[in-house]
């Protein structure tokens, strides 16, 4: 009896376990309007290398690298859209990293791999998307970066005696976010950070993505948030290349 009691766990586990994994390796993908919206604007080069897309000027080399980390079950390809402006507008390289199972905490140091083999970056923004804020900030907490991109995040580790720049950005229409921590962890970011909140823009409206369980409607299209963010964003990232100018 307790030979067939094991073997019901043991299949039990496995189908649990099984249904996690399957669960997390089925992401979120970008709308194929909004991937194909950044492959045929002839400003930006899309290439995807070892799992990580990467998007650069199309004109010119860029001195300033932003990793971006995607939320728990996002494609990479769900931020083209909303990311290129980083690159059609601040010159930046934007570089999207795909996670383990699709988790971005699986794999917080994949930033080293792509700082190692651009050389020509003087300038290194790390940031992330929920989660992937969360990782985003973690390695931050570890690693000299020139600055930090929250979006929609918080930080778990206390960055507040660091000497880096650190733009949160969220939105009023975003209910996955849990607010209560995002609201308890401002004491872990720096005294000078800039926070943005963007009306009208929910979770998903920092990518390109839908069904998002838990997220609110808003009145914006995605293109109009996404503009919202950009305008944001951008001035931010061009700060970023001037001081490592100086």
């Amino acid at each position: 009896m307790w030979k067939r009691i094991a073997v019901v766990l043991v299949l039990v586990l496995a189908l649990v376990g099984g249904g996690i994994v399957l669960y997390f390796s089925t992401p979120y993908e970008g709308s194929e309007a909004s991937i194909q919206s950044v492959q045929d604007d002839p400003r930006v080069d899309v290439e995807t290398t070892d799992g990580v897309s990467v998007l650069s000027p199309a004109d010119g080399d860029s001195e300033v690298g932003v990793v971006f980390y995607p939320g728990a079950r996002v494609a990479p390809n769900a931020y083209y859209r909303s990311l290129a402006p980083l690159v059609t507008e601040a010159n930046a390289t934007v570089y999207i990293a795909e996670m383990p199972l699709n988790v971005a905490l699986l794999d917080a140091d994949a930033v080293d791999d792509i700082r190692t083999d651009e050389d020509q970056i003087e300038t290194w923004v790390v940031g992330g998307h929920s989660l992937g804020g969360v990782a985003a900030c973690s390695y931050a907490a570890e690693e000299d970066v020139d600055g930090l991109l929250m979006v929609a995040s918080y930080c778990n580790d206390d960055i507040s005696d660091r000497d880096i720049a650190v733009l949160s950005v969220t939105g009023s229409a975003d209910t996955v976010l849990d607010w209560e921590d995002y609201r308890a962890s401002k004491a872990d970011l720096p005294a000078a950070t800039t926070s943005e909140q963007l009306p009208d823009v929910n979770h998903t409206q920092f990518g390109s993505y839908h069904g998002q369980r838990g997220d609110s409607a808003s009145p914006l299209t995605y293109e109009e948030a996404h503009d919202r963010f950009a305008a944001v964003v951008v001035p931010w990232i061009e700060a970023r290349a001037v001081e490592g100018q100086s």
